[in-house]
């Protein structure tokens, strides 16, 4: 394999180590929030309402910011190593048909959906305890 097609493979990798980071972050705060609000004997006011849904929102925000950054560069990158895997002699057609394509096709909007849909359950579920 190509030097440079091994140090993308390698920035690749580093990147969606630091996606999964990103997202096993969210999906731990996701968890605590709905054990905290499913354990919570008292229902909220309004204002405790508003002040939690204001809360998770920025958290939210500044999640899926991270997380679509980390995402377009890993889809640059793979951009570039298919456009450089083109003049590349594999003799495996899947490693060929791999490298010419995205690891995840669709993942930018997935991941926007995925994010919104459980953003909205959280917050649902924080109105959803109000008394």
């Amino acid at each position: 394999m190509d030097d440079e097609a091994a140090r993308l493979l390698d920035a690749i990798e580093r990147l969606e180590s630091r996606l999964n980071s990103y997202w096993n972050f969210y999906t731990l705060v996701v968890l605590a929030t709905v054990g905290w609000l499913m354990s919570a004997a008292n229902p909220f006011s309004a204002n405790q309402s508003v002040a939690v849904t204001v809360a998770l929102g920025l958290f939210f925000l500044a999640n899926l910011s991270v997380i679509r950054g980390a995402t377009r560069r890993i889809l640059a990158l793979e951009d570039e190593l298919r456009l450089l895997s083109a003049g590349l002699a594999f003799r495996s057609p899947r490693l060929r048909q791999n490298f010419g394509a995205e690891s995840i096709p669709g993942r930018m909007p997935l991941s926007y959906a995925l994010h919104l849909a459980v953003d909205a359950a959280v917050i649902y579920a924080v109105w959803s305890k109000l008394a």
